[in-house]
């Protein structure tokens, strides 16, 4: 994704995590029914994007949250719409759609026309906690206006994912300000700054900027997570014509489209089984190949991988469980499946060690072990990795990463277990290509643009020969040609002896 930080850490960054009282970068716990409009959309359960409700059949979102479900009934079938809730521990109103449309000149790489639409299959009811949110038809908010952004996004680069829905008071930053920050930006677009530590972070995407009682933007994309660069937004006054279109639209076609689509997801679930994206450049991993590996879920939600050591203790990064001290009953662990759609064999977690110099700022020593509650019954597609205790020569060596990461930037996290080859990429051209962060105790691959690691991959373990010799922990996501960065194991196996349990 973007500028180095822009989507560096972040992007591999867990899916969904979430504590009480945590906040989006800078912001706090929405008061419960103050964004009414508001709604998660979740793919197999997990929290994926934001959404506002513009009326009783349709919700708002940017494109690249929703293109993945065009013209694919049974990839729909995986998307649930989620209203009347501040939480994402909450199912509250749950809505199913029947159509997703995405504007007709929408760009996946420079982001413009980022907006979508989600056509619902029954009619929202609303209450005190569901209502609709009016859209802007003209520029309501000049720059330095006050704004407002509500959602379930990170709340710090590499962080959390809230339960609770946050809020976060922001101000209109000048557009050509704005351009010389993002070389996307353009006249369909509006930009936030108010100062490094306040701003959108992943998961915000889709979700709605408020001004004036309307709304003025939809979450596109930015620097995450408010490290001082402007985040940038669809602007929602550029779009009237092709909203008014394709809502009414929808509307008028949405009874006759319910029986045709009925038969097509029927037709689709019979010719074509499950959907099969991959991590990017990757491919669906045979069931058992990859016994070792787990699911780290929060709430359900698969949020980082993470790799068997022994019967009580799992691998992963210090970055996907840093902070969660107090809130393990919420974390499970899953193994023996390739499925996010299936539970697995499921171990609860008793407590974590991060390593004692873990660096949130700089992420180094992106280390900690997870340990179980009970013993990990082991079977054939269950079973221990073994770690590296020498790494040499490995540079310019093949190797395998598996994990159910983001199939490309800003989109979907797969419901199959993916794998990809890659190559581990010299550290000395690491360390040139990123500038700074880098160290000795890290490893680094880096194959060819178009393939690699992305969001969801974190903890994950690169595996050569047979052991692991890595940590997913950070990079410039998603396979846009920089390495991605690991923990090296070599560097921890001491660590790792010391604190087993």
């Amino acid at each position: 994704m973007h500028a180095f930080f822009a989507l560096v850490v972040a992007c591999l960054a867990v899916a969904v995590h979430g504590f009480p009282n945590s906040h989006i970068v800078g912001g706090k716990d929405a008061p419960v029914g103050k964004y009414p409009h508001q709604v998660s959309l979740r793919r197999y359960g997990s929290h994926s994007c934001g959404g506002s409700i513009i009326n009783k059949r349709t919700v708002l979102t940017a494109a690249h949250c929703v293109v993945n479900y065009v013209g694919s009934p049974s990839e729909l079938q995986s998307l649930t719409i989620h209203a009347g809730t501040n939480l994402l521990s909450e199912t509250g109103v749950v809505y199913k759609a029947e159509q997703a449309i995405v504007h007709e000149d929408f760009d996946s790489s420079a982001l413009v026309n980022d907006v979508g639409l989600l056509i619902l299959s029954n009619l929202v009811e609303y209450t005190s906690l569901i209502k609709p949110i009016p859209l802007a038809t003209t520029d309501v908010a000049p720059p330095g206006h006050s704004c407002s952004l509500s959602g379930w996004g990170r709340t710090s680069l590499g962080g959390l994912v809230p339960d609770n829905l946050q809020e976060i008071e922001l101000n209109v930053y000048d557009q050509e300000k704005c351009k010389q920050s993002h070389w996307r930006v353009q006249s369909s677009h509006i930009c936030t700054l108010t100062k490094a530590g306040e701003g959108a972070c992943h998961g915000d995407s889709g979700s709605a900027l408020l001004a004036e009682g309307v709304q003025i933007g939809i979450v596109s994309f930015g620097e995450p997570c408010a490290r001082g660069a402007p985040d940038v937004f669809t602007r929602v006054a550029a779009f009237q014509d092709w909203l008014k279109k394709h809502v009414a639209d929808a509307n008028l076609q949405s009874i006759m489209y319910a029986y045709v689509c009925l038969i097509f997801i029927a037709l689709a679930c019979a010719t074509q089984g499950a959907p099969s994206p991959n991590i990017v450049g990757g491919r669906d991993a045979p069931n058992g190949k990859y016994p070792y590996q787990i699911s780290l879920r929060y709430f359900g939600s698969h949020s980082c991988g993470g790799s068997i050591l022994n019967a009580r203790n799992v691998l992963t990064a210090a970055h996907c469980v840093v902070g969660r001290e107090s809130t393990l009953q919420y974390l499970t662990v899953h193994a023996g499946t390739n499925r996010q759609n299936e539970t697995g064999d499921v171990y609860q977690v008793v407590n974590v060690t991060v390593h004692k110099d873990y660096s949130s700022s700089r992420f180094i020593n992106d280390i900690a072990l997870v340990h179980l509650k009970t013993s990990i019954k082991y079977n054939k597609k269950v079973q221990p990795i073994k770690l590296a205790t020498i790494d040499k020569d490995l540079e310019n060596k093949p190797c395998t990463l598996s994990g159910w990461g983001s199939t490309r930037l800003g989109g979907n996290v797969p419901n199959n277990l993916q794998e990809i080859d890659l190559l581990v990429c010299p550290l000395a051209k690491c360390k040139a290509m990123h500038t700074t962060q880098v160290i000795d105790s890290n490893i680094c691959t880096l194959t060819k643009a178009g393939q690699g690691a992305c969001h969801g991959d974190s903890g994950g373990p690169l595996v050569s020969n047979q052991t692991q010799i890595g940590i997913v922990s950070w990079g410039r996501p998603c396979a846009v040609g920089y390495p991605d960065v690991y923990t090296r194991v070599t560097s921890f196996v001491p660590w790792i002896n010391t604190n087993l349990k």
